[in-house]
């Protein structure tokens, strides 16, 4: 047998496999695909960056608004930081309130309405809150409740 044969025996059949993938990724090209996305980053001045790309002017497939906010929370110490992404909203449209261990962050603007609500790890100062808003990047910043201990003891005089 020849090694070309034999290359072609076992590879042969991946030019036409290559072919049926070209012919199918052409057809999800052109002006009738829609995509959408965007991309955060933190620039190296410490600045949060939100980027949308696509060709669908900010709707997604062309479908309804999501009424979902993806968030993030950890804790840093003694305090929690919740952080919410809002692309798009104006800081003025959003709304945050803390009610039973939960944190809600809500916004509603023309063609877009957001709301989620978040639960805590623990309890936290709600006074102590300190939200911030800088493109399309929420974070809200409380400080953890000091856990008192279980029992106490008292000693005699």
């Amino acid at each position: 047998m020849i090694a070309d044969d034999m290359w072609n025996d076992l590879f042969g059949g991946f030019d036409a496999m290559n072919r049926r993938f070209e012919e199918m990724f052409s057809r999800m090209t052109g002006p009738d695909v829609k995509t959408y996305g965007y991309t955060m980053y933190q620039g190296p001045d410490g600045v949060r960056h939100v980027r949308e790309f696509g060709n669908t002017d900010g709707r997604p497939f062309l479908q309804a608004p999501s009424k979902d906010i993806f968030t993030d929370v950890a804790t840093h110490g003694d305090s929690v930081v919740v952080t919410a992404e809002l692309p798009g909203v104006p800081r003025e449209d959003i709304s945050i309130t803390y009610r039973n261990g939960a944190l809600n962050i809500s916004a509603k603007t023309p063609g877009k309405e957001f709301s989620k609500d978040v639960a805590l790890p623990c309890e936290v100062e709600p006074k102590s809150a300190k939200a911030t808003y800088n493109n399309g990047v929420l974070e809200v910043v409380m400080d953890s409740k000091s856990k008192e201990e279980e029992g106490y003891t008292i000693s005699l005089e």
